[in-house]
């Protein structure tokens, strides 16, 4: 009887030590979860950063400006985003010190980009 008591002792704490060393493989999957999410994060990031690059030379190049007009193509975008951002266009000309006439052509030949 004392025997069976020692060995079942003795396999108990070798089954224990055992238990110890065995990797854990829910550890694992947590750790390749946590990289897949951060390179996911990463490339949505950098996906974002194109697609804001992209759309800001989009908008450039579809800014319609006559040419015989004095208007420079940034006083331009910012008279387009300014309208966009709700400004009349009185207050969006003398902020940007040109011609009511002349905010009103720019915003009626854009009116496809402010769409």
């Amino acid at each position: 009887m004392e025997i069976a008591i020692i060995g079942l002792l003795v396999v108990s704490i070798v089954l224990i030590a055992f238990s110890y060393f065995q990797r854990e493989p829910i550890k694992e999957v947590e750790q390749e979860l946590e990289t897949l999410q951060l390179s996911a994060m990463q490339e949505i990031y950098k996906l974002k950063k194109k697609m804001k690059v992209l759309e800001e030379e989009l908008l450039e190049t579809n800014i319609v400006v006559r040419k015989h007009s004095e208007i420079d193509p940034s006083i331009a975008r910012q008279i387009i985003s300014k309208h966009q951002n709700g400004m009349s266009p009185e207050a969006i000309a003398r902020a940007e010190h040109v011609s009511v006439e002349d905010v009103n052509m720019i915003i009626k030949d854009n009116e496809r980009v402010l769409v």
